[in-house]
């Protein structure tokens, strides 16, 4: 009795930790942004006078190395001096693109590209580390820390275009990293005691994360696209796209999370980017910042959908999340080189009206056509097309849709449960003996029991018929 007091007490501890030791990641996303915003609002040209895109490309080929090494580099946000490391590289990537501004010639283009460079280094450790610390929570606090964050950070980045003072904006953009590198590094030890962060152990062997990686990269390349004929000042704006969405999702995910379906996401942002594309169409002042914000908004909305899914296959099914976020974020950066490349190589014929029309209804058409290809209702539960080598278990062997089942993965959604026990819940909710549960699961008596002993935690009960009642009335 003692031992499960002291437990319930270190959960209701881990409970308290305030909020904004995992909010720390929209401080590197305000850095990236503000970054960039700044060097445009500076010079709108420097950007375009270099052709090669150095950053994307470090980052692709850094991102598919991490994945790579992914059973090696676990865990990554544990180690510290790792991630102290990145934050100082980062700083020095701010530093020297900032000082390429105030260089002329060919030294303020080897300067901005030695910036980006940089930056790219020290990006992917601290990204990977971060999405690592969100696949450790269930899927409501994923939610809700991955959207305060986009909210947060556009709030941020877009008050920093309206300070006056190159200086101070400057000094705060490389003060970022260093900042936002202590609160990683705060919860990474306290992850742990946090009773929502009760995930699978991490296991090795999964395959190609092939549909998330080609929807993200080909939504990406569109909203890249569309981007690049905005002037730095319509970038700006073009962040209350950002703002407006992620405050709305996380109103409604704080206060209406059992009703909400995350699937409303991406079906929401399919209409919203492809009224974007067409609104770029439309011959009237200020349309293709309307068409940004929406494809802003839209990309917001489908970025929070697939890393809160992503996050959630990790913490059911154990996937490695260096390893599907490692191969979606070098996915990304290939997109954004095909973008920019694509902009370089055609400028003079988008200029031309009908073949920027043409341009715009292939995008959307393209658009259309990867939802439809590579997203399926099934894949908000499952593993979203990727697969474990090993032998699957009779709960992934048996597939039906029985009410049972329904009813045990929809508990399992909102009360943070892993793959593991939404297993065994079924079977509670099915009458199973612990012996038969143990016999299906070749698991042994003492590890069924601990199992059980987690749903009961989750779901504030304490007996099996507790249990079946509770679960009746969600």
């Amino acid at each position: 009795m003692d031992t499960e007091q002291a437990h319930t007490l270190r959960a209701k501890q881990g409970q308290s930790i305030p909020s904004f030791c995992f909010l720390g990641f929209f401080l590197m996303v305000s850095f990236s942004t503000s970054l960039s915003l700044s060097n445009y609002a500076i010079d709108d040209s420097l950007a375009s006078q270099s052709q090669f895109p150095f950053g994307p490309l470090t980052k692709m080929i850094l991102f598919a190395a991490a994945a790579f090494l992914s059973t090696r580099l676990t865990p990554l946000h544990k180690k510290h001096r790792l991630l102290i490391a990145a934050a100082i590289v980062l700083s020095i990537g701010a530093v020297l693109t900032i000082a390429s501004r105030s260089s002329i010639g060919s030294t303020a283009l080897w300067l901005n590209a030695c910036g980006s460079i940089v930056i790219s280094i020290g990006t992917v450790p601290l990204y990977l580390a971060w999405m690592e610390l969100y696949a450790n929570m269930d899927m409501r606090h994923v939610l809700a820390y991955y959207t305060a964050t986009h909210a947060l950070s556009s709030f941020l980045s877009f008050a920093l275009t309206l300070v006056s003072s190159a200086a101070f904006v400057s000094a705060v953009i490389v003060a970022f990293p260093l900042v936002s590198t202590v609160l990683p590094i705060v919860s990474s030890r306290r992850i742990g005691h946090v009773s929502f962060a009760q995930g699978e152990a991490v296991s090795s062997g999964w395959s190609f994360p092939l549909k998330p990686v080609v929807l993200f990269a080909g939504f990406t390349f569109c909203n890249n696209f569309l981007r690049g004929f905005l002037s730095g000042a319509g970038r700006g704006y073009a962040l209350f796209g950002v703002l407006i969405v992620s405050a709305i999702v996380l109103v409604v995910i704080l206060l209406l999370f059992k009703q909400f379906s995350i699937r409303s996401l991406y079906l929401i942002s399919l209409p919203m980017a492809v009224a974007g594309a067409l609104c770029s169409l439309i011959d009237l002042p200020n349309a293709a910042l309307a068409g940004s914000l929406l494809t802003n908004g839209a990309y917001t909305l489908f970025s929070i959908f697939i890393t809160a899914v992503l996050c959630n296959i990790s913490f059911r099914y154990g996937v490695n999340p260096l390893w599907t976020f490692g191969f979606t974020q070098s996915a990304l950066a290939l997109a954004q080189i095909i973008a920019q490349s694509v902009h370089a190589s055609f400028d003079i014929h988008l200029q031309n009206a009908t073949f920027y029309t043409l341009c715009v209804c292939i995008i959307a058409t393209v658009i259309i056509i990867l939802f439809v290809v590579f997203m399926s209702d099934k894949d908000f539960t499952s593993t979203w097309g990727m697969t474990l080598s090993s032998k699957k278990t009779a709960f992934q062997d048996q597939e039906d849709r029985s009410s049972t089942i329904e009813r045990a993965a929809y508990i399992a959604r909102i009360k943070g449960l892993t793959r593991r026990e939404e297993e065994i819940l079924a079977m509670l909710l099915d009458d199973r003996t612990i012996a038969s549960i143990e016999g299906t699961l070749y698991i042994s008596n003492s590890t069924a029991k601990t199992h059980i002993q987690h749903i009961y935690k989750k779901l504030d009960v304490h007996s099996k018929q507790e249990l079946i009642e509770t679960c009746g009335t969600l």
